[in-house]
């Protein structure tokens, strides 16, 4: 981190507006005033949702020594306020200096991406490491140009480790984050259909969330891929880094062998690898999907020096990320809430626990639309109904795009009892109370936009006793 607002000023390619005593020293920068300390820099940044050039004002009443404000908003402030260090892109400014920051850190940082599980592995990974560091970690799933910065700038002298998780919406994002963190351990989880409405291609975004293995630049670096993807498998060779592979199918460095689902549909198996002892691994977390996020939290730990024993101990411990595949019950009736987001990897995968699991009455399925998918939307919605029609007892949907997916079921044969489309939230929940009975498995699984979390809440409300 600079210690002096002069060297701030020099990361940042800001030019200063007030009078600046250039050696004065900073305490750190922030951007948010609630949190702010005084001697920070307070950085303006804008977004979709706020901006940080109203609150300057705020920031040197809290004890900011200066503000950093993008160049066609400084006549907006008062004069007085304090000095400001102007520059084009408050942003890519703030970039810079987190980049800087990360300099100074010689632990461990771990990069996540993927088009699914990010989350869910980058707490995984987070829980094995600290079972041996101090691990600072993305806040929730700030994985975005605003939320990574700020979360590498958050890392201080009482961290050892610390893990990033990196997000896409184009082709460069993902570059743009690396640079950023600059970590020496990445992950690649898998490469699916999410954001195709950008992206356009399964390629594409191959080609986006590959850049992370960029930036495995030497043999003291070491890039984690998933095997089993044949997606990841064609493109993994573009790093300059040690290449290491987990999986289920194909052989790999870290195999995960003898998969077994529980009555809840949690994983048990065994880790082979040459360095080490067969180690049993016993999850909390349902889904084959999440024996893949384990599988690279464990790889993670023995690059960090943790024995897959070690990990065997605080994966048997790791509970399930709120919304992702998170299990509900009240009396009888089990409902997995599955609602953060959806994709057609991700729904396939939630669909696969639901048969998986050993269940006393009927699957149920609930089912809102796959956002973001551009002009496949239909086709992949099609193709979504095709491979849940012989797998489900009833399938509910609302949404547009759903109704692609339920006539395909009906296609494929289910009956137009247990195939239903409703044109509401409030529609479904209705049906869904009064259909559910004791011992059915209801899975409920859309993008976020589409708010079907309120389903499962509705239908655990409805059976409280």
């Amino acid at each position: 981190m600079a210690r002096t607002l002069g060297e701030l000023a020099a990361i940042a390619r800001g030019q200063w507006r007030g009078s600046c005593e250039c050696e004065r020293p900073l305490a750190g920068v922030s951007t948010d005033t609630r949190q702010l300390c005084a001697g920070d820099v307070f950085l303006a940044i804008d977004g979709d949702r706020f901006d940080g050039h109203r609150f300057v004002a705020d920031a040197f009443a809290g004890g900011a020594v200066a503000a950093l404000v993008r160049y066609d908003r400084v006549d907006d402030l008062t004069a007085g306020d304090g000095p400001c260090l102007v520059v084009d892109d408050p942003l890519r400014a703030m970039a810079r200096i987190a980049r800087d920051h990360r300099r100074s850190f010689t632990g461990p940082v771990v990069g996540v991406t993927g088009s699914a599980g990010k989350t869910t592995a980058k707490e995984m990974i987070a829980a094995v490491l600290g079972h041996r560091f101090r691990v600072h970690k993305t806040p929730a799933n700030e994985n975005n140009e605003v939320g990574v910065p700020r979360s590498v700038l958050a890392l201080d002298d009482s961290h050892e480790a610390a893990v990033f998780e990196l997000a896409a919406r184009q082709v460069g994002d993902i570059a743009y984050l690396a640079d950023v963190v600059q970590p020496n351990i990445g992950v690649l989880l898998n490469i699916g259909t999410a954001h195709l409405e950008v992206f356009k291609s399964v390629e594409r975004v191959a080609k986006a969330k590959g850049e992370l293995l960029d930036y495995i630049r030497d043999e003291s670096c070491v890039a984690f891929v998933n095997v089993d993807d044949c997606v990841i498998a064609r493109g993994a060779k573009r790093t300059k880094g040690r290449l290491l592979g987990f999986g289920l199918r194909r052989e790999g460095h870290f195999s995960g062998e003898g998969l077994v689902l529980d009555q809840e549909g949690c994983g048990h198996f065994s880790l082979q690898h040459t360095s080490f002892p067969r180690t049993s691994f016993q999850l909390r977390v349902p889904g084959r999907h999440n024996v893949y996020n384990a599988l690279a939290a464990i790889a993670v730990g023995v690059e960090c020096g943790i024995e897959p024993s070690e990990s065997a101990t605080v994966l048997a411990d790791f509970a399930p990320v709120g919304m992702r595949s998170e299990f509900l019950r009240n009396r009888g009736i089990r409902v997995i809430n599955d609602c953060y987001n959806a994709n057609p990897e991700s729904l396939r995968a939630a669909v696969d626990l639901l048969c998986d699991m050993q269940v006393e009455g009927r699957r149920i399925a609930v089912v809102g639309d796959m956002l973001e998918l551009g002009e496949q939307s239909a086709a992949l919605h099609e193709e979504a109904g095709r491979y849940m029609a012989s797998r489900l007892d009833v399938l509910l949907t609302v949404g547009d795009a759903s109704e692609h997916l339920l006539a395909q079921a009906r296609q494929e044969g289910m009956t137009a009892q247990d195939a239903r489309h409703f044109s509401s939230r409030d529609e479904l929940i209705d049906h869904a109370r009064r259909l559910v009975s004791d011992g059915d498995t209801v899975l409920v699984k859309a993008s976020r936009g589409v708010g079907l979390e309120h389903i499962a809440e509705g239908l655990l409300a409805e059976t409280t006793t």
